[in-house]
């Protein structure tokens, strides 16, 4: 089902997801994995002739189906850091009841439990969504898709959002350790449209995440699949930098010494430039303003 809406409401949505964490005024971005896959990844998996790098596209391969129990994954040294992921998908076969999900897992790898940050596009009951899943170590799930009850509750001119075969997208997947929250972008990559971003509040850590993962675990809807390709992963850690301490002026003594009055022409005075001081602006202004923002519109926008 679709509702027409305003323009001005996508860009709400749009900017709400992606400006959480831009508004850090100082961060350190440290890149934990990369790969463009024009080399083997070396990536672990149960079922190597669903999930496995195409060295001929230089791509990776996925055939997700429910109830096989597969996965892909690469293990990584996380410790519950705010992080950026960006990766590329192309689907090229989505059957109804079928998925493809990939962020971070903990080892067991179900999306079911914690503690997962998973991005998804899922064929279900309401179309080929975009989708993201949270849900921390103690199981409380926060969850958004692009299906527009979901990011808009009760609100009207909001319509469903939905994903295309044989299209290409940029996804981008970011959580803000510091404000408790995380989201998600999608773009088109042949046009650079953005065609999806929303976030949800995390309620506590996301401890125990170990590696990133394509899975189907606690999917046990055996038969329909999704294929498709994944390409250019990279995940950075973001860290909020603390400026250096401003050094005190060192006083130099004055020492006295015995003076002599001389008869002297007019003396000239002299003008020493007075130092200008540059105070930053501090980040936790941009925060609260976005924490402010962000509250007032939550409670105006209802999850379906």
């Amino acid at each position: 089902m679709q509702r027409s809406r305003p323009f001005s409401v996508l860009i709400l949505v749009i900017c709400m997801a992606g400006l959480i964490i831009p508004a850090w005024a100082d961060i350190q971005s440290v890149v934990l994995y990369k790969t463009d896959f024009s080399e083997n990844p070396g990536w672990m998996t149960n079922s190597p002739s669903r999930y496995y790098w195409d060295s001929d596209r230089e791509m990776y391969h996925f055939k997700t189906e429910g109830g096989t129990n597969g996965y892909a994954y690469v293990p990584l040294k996380y410790d519950d850091q705010s992080f950026s992921l960006d990766y590329d998908v192309i689907v090229l076969v989505s059957k109804p009841d079928s998925a493809f999900r990939f962020g971070l897992t903990s080892s067991e790898m179900d999306f079911s439990r914690g503690t997962t940050i998973l991005s998804a596009l899922e064929n279900g009951k309401y179309g080929k969504l975009f989708s993201l899943r949270v849900i921390d170590q103690n199981n409380q799930l926060r969850e958004i898709s692009s299906y527009y009850a979901s990011y808009c509750g009760e609100l009207t001119g909001c319509n469903t959002v939905e994903f295309q075969e044989n299209t290409t997208y940029h996804v981008t997947v970011r959580y803000n350790k510091e404000l408790r929250n995380a989201d998600i972008k999608v773009v088109r990559k042949d046009t650079g449209e953005v065609v999806f971003g929303y976030f949800v509040p995390v309620a506590k850590e996301l401890l125990f995440m170990d590696r990133l993962a394509i899975t189907t675990r606690g999917d046990y809807f055996a038969g329909p699949y999704s294929e498709g390709y994944i390409d250019n992963v990279e995940l950075s850690v973001l860290t909020p930098v603390t400026p250096a301490p401003t050094p005190s002026p060192t006083t130099v003594p004055v020492t006295s010494t015995p003076t002599t009055t001389l008869p002297t022409p007019s003396m000239e005075r002299t003008t020493s430039p007075t130092p200008t001081q540059t105070a930053p602006v501090p980040a936790l202004v941009a925060v609260v303003s976005l924490a402010a923002s962000g509250i007032a519109v939550s409670r105006r926008l209802k999850k379906g």
